[in-house]
């Protein structure tokens, strides 16, 4: 096995020739947080095996048994901004720039992808997740976009795949940073199957065994084939399907002609559901100018490309990043853990059209996107 920094690539040699590529995101510790050097070694490997052809398929998991990836190292990202205040965020802006071109490589890979998403899947590990063309979430799966908590706003593809969400159930995941389970997960068409939590080695074995060929899309069917069949033996527990069970409410309300009377009637949900109410103390308690940029953010992705989608995406993460609204954010959840953001605005009416505006405006003259597609 090959280790650097925190990525592992391993080559499982077939019978039948070539290998089977493990990638693994190695940081168990830290549920695999995502760095910059995490992002820029994935991307580089990833490049390397869609370019090999002894590599058939990629097989892409997290390290450790809390989760696949808890998202991005925030509190580095905060650093980055806070270095260079008013200026360019410099690290901040590399790791995006290298994270959004290895999730697009990812959804654009030419030959499969097999996603592990166990434990905990959040904000840019499901962002590469999700681009993956098997993805697997298990019984123990924890699936969210929390960004709003943090001042920040889903990305990593969030614009294109959250429209992709049945009805508007992906704006009132973004907004609420609510947790979904591995039944909403496949109700939402963010995973393909769920398996048990301790299933991957036997996954594994039965990819070996594989009559794999030089057809990327001969091997893409023999591995639809054969996850169906261990999902069926399984049948693993997929927890409640409260996205689905509560479609109609969450269309109701974020079907409403404006983003404040979406998230007045959200915030004041007195229902008994659990799971409601977390939603609605995740918005209720998350940042109003991360709310109205996420209903900005959704409405212009609609329509665009996936290309498009990270080419905008990563101009609103250059220029949120440096937004005290982030860096607070992150002080309150992840530095003093009070939980008590002191936010600019009080709600969404109180924050300035212009600064909605101004993160769409590219702080570059080209995108640094195009080199490292």
């Amino acid at each position: 096995m090959q280790i650097e920094y925190s990525v592992c690539l391993e080559r499982h040699p077939l019978p039948v020739g070539g290998y089977l590529a493990q990638l693994t995101l190695n940081a168990p510790a830290r549920i695999n947080a995502l760095t910059l050097e995490t992002v820029t070694l994935l991307h580089r490997l990833l490049t390397e095996l869609r370019d090999d052809p002894e590599a058939v398929a990629v097989f892409f998991d997290g390290a450790g048994a809390r989760g696949f990836c808890v998202g991005a190292d925030a509190l580095r990202i905060r650093a980055s901004a806070l270095a260079n205040p008013g200026g360019a965020a410099v690290e901040a802006e590399a790791f995006f720039a290298h994270e959004y071109a290895a999730a697009y490589l990812i959804h654009s890979f030419p030959k499969p992808v097999v996603c592990w998403g166990n434990g905990i899947v959040m904000g840019a590990g499901l962002g590469l997740m999700v681009g993956a063309s098997h993805r697997i979430v298990t019984e123990s799966s924890r699936i969210a976009m929390p960004e709003i908590s943090i001042g920040l706003f889903p990305n990593v593809g969030a614009s294109w795949f959250l429209g992709q969400m049945p009805g508007r159930s992906g704006l009132f995941t973004a907004l609420t940073g609510v947790e979904l389970s591995p039944a909403d997960a496949l109700y939402a068409g963010l995973a393909d199957y769920c398996l048990t939590d301790n299933s991957k080695a036997l996954v594994l074995r039965k990819l070996l065994q594989l009559d794999w060929c030089d057809d990327p899309e001969w091997n893409a069917e023999c591995l639809t084939e054969c996850l169906t069949d261990i999902e069926a033996e399984q049948g693993a527990g997929l927890g409640a399907a409260s996205l689905k069970d509560y479609r109609g409410w969450i269309d109701e309300v974020c079907g409403q002609p404006s983003a404040s009377a979406v998230i007045k009637s959200i915030c004041q949900y007195r229902g008994t559901d659990p799971w409601l109410s977390k939603a609605a103390r995740g918005l209720a308690t998350g940042a109003a100018s991360t709310a109205k940029l996420i209903f900005r953010q959704l409405d212009t992705g609609r329509g665009l490309s996936l290309l498009e989608v990270f080419r905008m995406e990563l101009v609103l993460s250059a220029n949120r990043v440096r937004d005290p609204e982030f860096a607070e954010g992150v002080r309150a959840r992840l530095i003093d853990r009070d939980r008590d953001p002191r936010w600019c605005y009080s709600g969404i009416e109180q924050v300035p059209e212009l600064e909605m505006e101004a993160m769409f405006k590219s702080p570059w003259a080209t995108c640094p996107l195009g080199e490292l597609l």
